[in-house]
């Protein structure tokens, strides 16, 4: 996504209240980044926004569910990626 939209305190506002609203409604452990991450790799990876109101459009479009499948896909390709002996501390293997 271009830089400019990135640092836009307008998007930065806009994906903090996102992230409040999905926290109180769904996800209470969601954080800033885990949305910021979801928009990012997830909904402007191929599609950019043309403009600002766009890509906040498509922050306040953003559901919990889309959040979970992206952060359940980034579990798995990091899991895919760990070594035996980092997942033992994970599931508590001796």
């Amino acid at each position: 996504m271009d830089q400019r939209f990135i640092d836009d305190k307008h998007l930065k506002l806009a994906v903090a209240l996102r992230t409040n609203q999905l926290k109180r409604e769904q996800l209470s452990s969601l954080t800033y980044q885990h949305v910021e991450a979801a928009l990012q790799e997830m909904v402007w990876k191929h599609k950019q926004p043309a403009s600002i109101h766009e890509a906040i459009d498509d922050v306040f479009r953003l559901t919990a569910n889309e959040v979970v499948a992206f952060l359940s896909n980034q579990a798995v390709i990091m899991g895919s990626q760990m070594k035996l002996n980092d997942l033992k501390d994970v599931i508590g293997g001796k």
